[in-house]
Formats: C-alpha cells, structure tokens, sequence
C-alpha cells in the first residue's frame, strides 16, 4: 500500500500555506515569523519548523509595499575604517538581527553632502528607519526624514531637537583635566581635530578647559594644537608640532585615541621616553589603546551599549511606543589608566 502524500507545491510557499499546516492563524504565523511576540514559545517553534519544512522565503518586497517601510534600517557613519564606529555597527546589528531587521551602511566621509544622498535614497528605498552619526550641525534633512516618517536616532552625537544617544563627552574631558593636575601636571598641551561640526570633540575640550581654569592652569596658544583630521598620520604632525618648541608641554590630552597612538609614536620615535617626558592620555578607549607601543590612558565610553540603545529607541519608534518628546541619552565615561599616564 502506498501513503498518501501531500500534492507537490508548484508555486511559492504563501503564509497561508504556514499557517494550515502549524494550524495557527494567519495573524499568529505572521506574528511568529517575525519577532515572535505575544507567541507562546511552542507555537513559535512550530510555526519555525513548518516554514523550514516547506522551504518558505517571505516576500519581504510586498511586506514593505503594504507597510510602506522595509525591515531595513539604514546606517550612516563616518569612516568604515575607523575602529571607533565597529562596535557601535555591531550592536546596531545585533538588536536589528533579533527583530527580524537587516542593516545597510553608509559611510559619508564627514562630507555633509554624501550624508544628505544617504538620507534621501534611504527614504526612497522606505527603508524602516536611521541611525546616522551625523557629519554637521545643520540637521534640516534629517528633520525632513522623521517629518515624512521615518524614525531617525543620531548616535554619538548630539541632537538638540531629536532622538539621539552619545557620551556626556564634557565629563569624559574633566575627567582628563583632573587626572593630569592628580599627577602634578601644570604644563599642559591639547591636541584636537579643527571640525566646528563635532560636538563630540567640543564637549571634551569644553569639560577639559573648564577644569583647567578653575585650577588656574591655561593652556597656551602654541599649546593648542589643531588638525584637520583624526588620523593616526595627523597625530605624527601633531607631534611635530609640539616637539619644535622650545617650550614643550608635560602632558598632552589628545582628543581620540587613534590620533593619540600617531603622538605616541613620534614621541618615542624622536627620542622622547612616554610617560616621563610627555605624558599622553587619548579619548574613546578604542580596541587598540590596550596594546599600544605605550599602553594608552584614556577615556572608555560604552560603545555597545550606545549602539544598542539607539537601535532600541529606534525601534520604540517603529512600534509607537514611549514618550512623544526627543528621548535624549548621555552615557557616563570612565577614565582608565595606563602606562602613558599612570
């Protein structure tokens, strides 16, 4: 005797189809496929092995046609290269992957005008919605953006009119401030990046200085030295800079820490001995600050949990849920000391 078997499919699996053989509804199928809320755990996994069983694909293109949006959020950030943005992506990734979501990247070369290309074709691809690390202060296409529905998070950054999460970054530069006066520090130096568009950078020279006058202690003209980029290049010139006075400084706050690695290695380069000669203490406690020629003092801000909460608030957005006003984060940096300042 031969068993009966179901008809074989010619056309696409349909959630239709899903549902039938999980015996769930429509709404139930969709819902487990998903994200799996208000779906009791067994009723998901069942609905999980019938889709795998049959082969089913969702058309994620007719998905985004009836709910006018893709499950696709968009990201924009600086530099692909620069390890400062890679755990924040990985986080971003991380939220988006459990809500069923993928992720597109961007990355706009600090140019203002590339960053305003993304922002318009990711609304035209009714991409779900942004997280962008922006390039400029003069944030009206991003305002566009969430005015014609599309959530937008600006991270590492600030916004003063909309959602965004960074590092309170004028802590972050009290916390150098304070650090080099504890070690007896009163001839000081500042390396930072010349970009009038970065907050980032202005808040942690802002809480820097702010300390520093309050001990009496300025930093000189020829003390403050300014570079286009942030590159560990930049840093070397930067050094450069410092090493022709005559009159050098004993410590220097470089403001991230891929420029502080350039200083420290034309420090050692030319001589120097890092920390007796010139201390330096860099910003952002990126991955290689640990493992430097001279194991790098800096300021550590948490980077994953940055990126996961602005997916986070994104996705409240997304779901309609939480308070209608800018929900606006700052996260508390944490000074760690090693062998360039201890």
């Amino acid at each position: 005797m031969t068993a009966l078997s179901e008809p074989r499919r010619t056309g696409a699996v349909t959630l239709a189809d899903i549902a039938r053989r999980a015996r769930v509804s429509l709404i139930t199928a969709s819902r487990a496929l998903r994200s799996g809320q208000l779906v009791a755990p067994a009723t998901r996994e069942r609905v999980l092995t019938v889709a795998a069983e049959l082969g089913y694909a969702p058309n994620l293109l007719a998905r985004g046609l009836v709910q006018n949006r893709t499950s696709t959020v968009g990201v924009v950030i600086h530099e692909l290269a620069n390890p400062f943005f890679a755990p924040l992506v990985s986080a971003v990734e991380t939220v988006a992957a459990k809500r069923g979501f993928m992720v597109v990247i961007g990355e706009s070369g600090r140019d203002e005008q590339v960053e305003r290309r993304y922002v318009e074709r990711f609304q035209q691809l009714r991409i779900g919605g942004i997280i962008i690390t922006s390039a400029t202060s003069r944030v009206g296409h991003l305002a566009a953006a969430r005015a014609g529905g599309t959530p937008v998070v600006v991270m590492a950054r600030r916004w003063d009119d909309g959602d965004y999460v960074t590092a309170d970054n004028v802590e972050g530069g009290r916390l150098v401030a304070r650090h080099l006066l504890d070690r007896g520090h009163r001839r000081i130096g500042l390396i930072r990046a010349e970009d009038p568009e970065n907050t980032a950078i202005q808040d942690r020279v802002l809480g820097f200085r702010e300390v520093l006058a309050s001990a009496g202690v300025p930093v000189p003209d020829q003390w403050d030295c300014r570079t286009q980029r942030t590159w560990i290049e930049d840093g070397m010139e930067a050094a450069d800079q410092i090493l022709a006075l005559s009159n050098r400084p004993s410590a220097l706050f470089v403001t991230t820490d891929r420029k502080a690695m350039g200083v420290v290695h034309r420090l050692l380069e030319r001589g120097f001995r890092v920390p007796e000669d010139i201390a330096v203490v860099g910003y952002d406690d990126i991955p290689y600050a640990a493992c430097a020629q001279v194991p790098l003092t800096t300021v550590a801000i948490p980077m994953r949990r940055m990126g996961e909460l602005s997916a986070e608030i994104l996705f409240d957005r997304l779901d309609g849920v939480g308070p209608s006003e800018p929900r606006q984060v700052l996260l508390l940096p944490e000074l760690v000391i090693r062998d360039s300042s201890p």
